[in-house]
């Protein structure tokens, strides 16, 4: 097993009014050389308080050249390296989260753990990871990209979450990624789409992939999610009450939806009736029929995209455009934002009330008839 710090200065005997045997060895909190000092005035004959004096020097010396360190010896059983507390978020992470963000949490700690060993840190006990050797690391990963001020954020924000476990565990005092600075990132580019559009991109996936119309239907008006969407299956659909469960399972927030399902969307759906309740509702990749196995919600995006750019539609009508529309055109209906927040499964009524703005915008030009 390899030792973190070898760093030291042998042993001495001090002779005088206070007698004692000195060595300095490596703080590992504070990263410097700190004296130790081992008393020996208890024993009162000069020659055997001497002979243990230079006896004690040789097996202390004996211990430090072996790699033993006194200050590493009285923290709590609780200090490990930061490759050890890395191992240990993981192994936790890997019995409480999906596999898709376990996937995540492997790809951000294998390019940590990297800068860790190529600047010898990974040895280091946790606690001496500080905020410069995370500004440093941040600097790292922008030279070997460069990120986008997104995906920046998203490496600080894991930082947090990481080091936030370990101060949960004990391992470390204050969390060194707490104050990292942030970039910048605009608000999303996506547009609302207009009725005139919208009937263009039907008609094109009409001709094309016609049941791909009933995934943009359940994103613009149930105001599902692109992942949940492809991981829905028959057993999902109340045939007799026309309801739609997001089970907790496929959910983001990890908690069951049931929406009512328009009747739009409830022709199609009543199609799937004697099929296998365990099918996927959109399975094949290319004609999104019902089947056995899912299909990776990228395909929508990508199919997305193909009609996009057949019909010269700018890039901010982006798949997701079609639940901004959604809820910006029940809003204008003037559905209350409460129910609106509900249906859309938004975390806060500010989130909902963000897409109020063009709705009081128009409601407030219909008055405003004042003259100079």
């Amino acid at each position: 097993m390899s030792v973190p710090y070898l760093s030291f200065r042998p042993c001495s005997y001090h002779k005088g009014k206070d007698c004692f045997v000195y060595f300095y060895a490596l703080n590992p909190e504070t990263e410097k050389l700190q004296r130790v000092k081992v008393r020996v005035n208890h024993i009162r004959k000069t020659a055997d308080r001497d002979r243990y004096a230079r006896l004690l020097c040789h097996a202390i010396d004996e211990k430090l050249w072996a790699g033993w360190n006194p200050f590493a010896e009285a923290l709590s059983a609780k200090a490990l390296t930061v490759s050890q507390c890395v191992g240990k978020f993981l192994d936790d992470k890997s019995r409480t989260v999906r596999a898709s963000s376990m996937k995540s949490y492997r790809s951000f700690c294998s390019i940590l753990m990297k800068y860790l060993s190529d600047n010898h840190l990974d040895g280091k006990f946790c606690f001496q990871i500080t905020r410069e050797h995370l500004l440093r690391y941040m600097e790292y990963t922008d030279l070997n990209g460069p990120l986008t001020n997104k995906t920046y954020n998203n490496y600080v924000a894991f930082l947090y979450l990481l080091f936030d476990f370990f101060v949960e565990r004990g391992y470390i005092k204050d969390n060194p990624a707490a104050n990292l600075p942030k970039r910048r990132v605009d608000r999303k580019t996506r547009t609302v789409i207009p009725p005139s559009d919208r009937e263009r991109i039907r008609l094109w996936f009409d001709e094309r992939v016609p049941l791909y119309i009933y995934v943009m239907l359940l994103c613009y008006r149930l105001f599902i999610r692109p992942k949940e969407i492809m991981l829905l299956r028959i057993r999902n659909i109340d045939f007799d009450n026309s309801l739609l469960t997001i089970p907790s399972s496929v959910a983001k927030n990890h908690c069951d939806r049931i929406l009512g399902v328009p009747d739009e969307i409830m022709g199609y759906f009543t199609t799937l009736r004697n099929l296998p309740e365990d099918w996927f509702i959109f399975s094949d990749p290319k004609t999104y029929a019902p089947g056995q196995r899912a299909t990776a919600p990228t395909r929508i995006a990508e199919k997305w995209k193909e009609m996009r750019n057949a019909l010269g539609l700018p890039e901010s009508y982006q798949f997701y455009s079609l639940k901004d529309t959604g809820i910006t055109e029940m809003l204008e209906a003037g559905v209350p934002a409460k129910y609106v927040k509900e249906l859309a499964d938004h975390h806060s009524l500010e989130m909902t009330e963000r897409y109020t703005h063009k709705s009081s915008a128009k409601k407030i030009l219909e008055f405003n008839n004042l003259r100079f």
